[in-house]
């Protein structure tokens, strides 16, 4: 057996060589966070991916008075990620000018939003699934509307692509009856989407006392709340009572959900601050 001997001079070098190292990481930990935010404000030249997937209905009418996707729960995401640095894109069955609609007053937020040319732009020129190349996605956002219980969850292209988008480690969020496309989905392991993950959607309680334009629920080819349930879900559903259930994060599983129209800010906030979580950790993968 050979033993190799270290100079004096030498092992302190060594012990110096290895402090520094250790040093080194500690530094470039603690920077992570700056780092990240430099790598944010880069990627307009393609650092990181920044694009933002909504998924939206193409079906205009229901129980024969105007439908579509919820204004509110479409324009509030948008805006907040698109002043997030996110680039948004639309997609519906069948592409083109989609319906939106809208009960009650227009608040300042909503005028402003439906002003912009750039949002109507966006809403009038929405995407085919054949045009959604998966991999330049981060997220995806459904927001509520009922058209989409006829058409997106009908449609096998747009579940395959919200599937794709998650199971490249995407992030999902949710508002009101935006978690009906949830339904059925299926990851490659033949599982539910849905199953084992914490989540809420439009409570059934309020469908059958207030939703006039589903004839209270009995119009709808399916009740949510059940069919999520039997799927595994971990369905927290909203408590009136207690005011509880209405925004849901499930960190573990990057999926968020509001049971109400006035989740969108949230489901937003919350869906950027996940991408970051996924960034930070690729990070640290890289200097580990």
């Amino acid at each position: 057996m050979f033993v190799t001997l270290i100079p004096r001079q030498n092992a302190t070098l060594v012990k110096r060589g290895l402090s520094f190292r250790k040093n080194l990481k500690s530094i470039l930990v603690a920077l992570i966070p700056v780092i990240v935010l430099l790598t944010y404000s880069a990627t307009s030249v393609g650092a990181e991916k920044t694009k933002i997937l909504f998924v939206t209905t193409s079906v205009d009418r229901v129980n024969d008075s105007p439908n579509g996707t919820y204004l509110i729960e479409l324009a509030v995401p948008f805006d907040y990620l698109t002043k997030a640095g996110y680039q948004i894109d639309i997609v519906s069955p069948k592409g083109s000018a989609i319906p939106v609609y809208h009960k009650g007053e227009y608040g300042g937020v909503l005028q402003r939003i439906i002003k912009s040319d750039f949002f109507v732009q966006a809403i009038s020129n929405t995407l085919t699934p054949d045009k959604v190349v998966v991999q330049d996605y981060v997220a995806v956002i459904i927001p509520g509307g009922y058209g989409q219980f006829w058409d997106i969850h009908e449609d096998e292209r747009i579940g395959n692509i919200i599937t794709s988008i998650y199971e490249q480690s995407g992030v999902i969020g949710t508002l009101g009856h935006g978690a009906s496309t949830l339904v059925g989905l299926k990851t490659r392991d033949g599982e539910y989407l849905v199953k084992g993950k914490t989540l809420t959607c439009f409570p059934t309680r309020n469908e059958k006392l207030f939703m006039q334009e589903s004839d209270f629920g009995r119009l709808l080819p399916f009740d949510m709340e059940k069919e999520l349930k039997a799927q595994g879900a971990d369905l927290l559903v909203y408590d009136s009572d207690k005011k509880a259930n209405y925004e849901i994060v499930d960190k573990k599983h990057r999926i968020v959900t509001a049971a109400f129209a006035s989740g969108g800010e949230f489901v937003a906030n919350q869906v950027h601050q996940l991408i970051q979580s996924q960034r930070t950790r690729r990070f640290e993968t890289l200097i580990d």
